[in-house]
């Protein structure tokens, strides 16, 4: 394989405080699958996160070798004292997985990405919060005229 082959297909980690985010996309191979669990265990240990999401949103299929993939990835981050969160799941996919008998053994699901980072603590502008900043963008506005 080719060294542009590697960095075009190459999935992303991102750290996010004490997280990593692993936006999951397209058609993905059991090669891209096996580096990809290399890949993400060796950045929980270098990084110590606390928490492991797997977005899952942009796969188009997940089929038994990659759903027993994902299940080995969050059991080894376990046992690194990561949780593990997948989201993003569509219901094709979860039909899927459901209808071949499939279990994600030991790994937390979330329908969305911002339930998966509710489930880490993380949490986003409160509503009343945004209120206050509007009203205090309005009140600057009207101060400036």
């Amino acid at each position: 394989m080719s060294q542009t082959s590697v960095a075009i297909n190459r999935i992303p980690i991102i750290r996010l405080w004490s997280l990593l985010l692993v936006p999951v996309q397209g058609e993905l191979t059991d090669s891209h699958a096996e580096q990809l669990r290399h890949e993400v265990l060796s950045e929980i240990h270098a990084a110590g996160s606390d928490g492991l999401v797997l977005d899952v949103t942009g796969l188009w299929l997940m089929d038994s070798h990659l759903c027993a993939v994902l299940t080995r990835l969050a059991q080894a981050a376990a046992l690194m004292g990561t949780r593990t969160v997948v989201c993003g799941m569509s219901a094709d996919v979860a039909l899927t997985i459901q209808s071949m008998g499939l279990e994600l053994r030991g790994v937390r699901t979330a329908l969305t990405l911002e339930e998966a980072l509710q489930a880490f603590g993380v949490r986003g502008p409160i509503a009343d919060d945004l209120e206050e900043d509007d009203d205090e963008v309005d009140a600057g506005a009207d101060a400036a005229s």
